[in-house]
């Protein structure tokens, strides 16, 4: 399994890491998943995604990026985002995965590899060596990075949060979390439902 140092750097928090791996962490780059927001979009620029991919431990140094490398970036890597969230979003509710954006993401990944954006992998393809530079390598990287966790992550773990819809490994002793954040949508649900009660009463 790919685990990866989660250092949040601006603008990202540590409340934007609670996915439990990065590609589910990824899915989670749009503010609401139950009720999409027209400015709910969190991978705006080219400087959301590099320090994104810094943050959940992808480069130890953020790589100067060129002109050609930028161009296109954020259209792709939240295409790859959406892909990702299609399939572990199916997985977590207990659906096959999509064929569709399963095999975007296997041919992007491909791509990568071929072109020698993707230059070493470990037989378990838990390392990775990026020529994080080279145009269309963040977007390769990422989708390998999916397509392995497809094959590593438990899929009886993978949850859906209640509330807004965020994607993360169950890793609780029972299996039973069911909020992406207890301080946040969990706190946010049981004040709702106390606001309920006290109208029905």
């Amino acid at each position: 399994m790919v685990t990866l140092a989660i250092k949040a750097q601006a603008p990202w928090q540590d409340a934007h890491f609670i996915g439990g791996h990065p590609v589910l962490d990824l899915t989670n780059t749009v503010f609401d998943r139950t009720q999409p927001a027209e400015d709910g979009e969190l991978l705006r620029t080219p400087s959301d995604i590099v320090t994104w991919c810094a943050s959940a431990g992808l480069f130890e140094e953020i790589p100067t990026l060129a002109a050609a490398s930028v161009s296109g970036l954020v259209p792709e890597v939240q295409a790859v985002r959406e892909q990702a969230w299609a399939v572990f979003s199916a997985i977590a509710h207990g659906e096959p995965v999509p064929t569709a954006p399963f095999g975007a993401l296997l041919e992007r990944a491909g791509k990568g590899v071929r072109a020698d954006r993707v230059q070493r992998i470990g037989a378990a393809l838990d390392r990775l060596t990026v020529d994080w530079t080279a145009p269309g390598a963040i977007p390769a990287a990422l989708s390998l990075l999916v397509v392995h966790a497809v094959f590593t992550l438990p899929p009886d773990r993978i949850r859906a949060c209640g509330r807004c819809g965020w994607l993360f490994l169950d890793s609780s002793r029972g299996g039973r979390r069911r909020w992406c954040n207890m301080s946040i949508c969990g706190n946010r649900e049981k004040a709702r439902r106390h606001r309920q009660g006290r109208t029905h009463r």
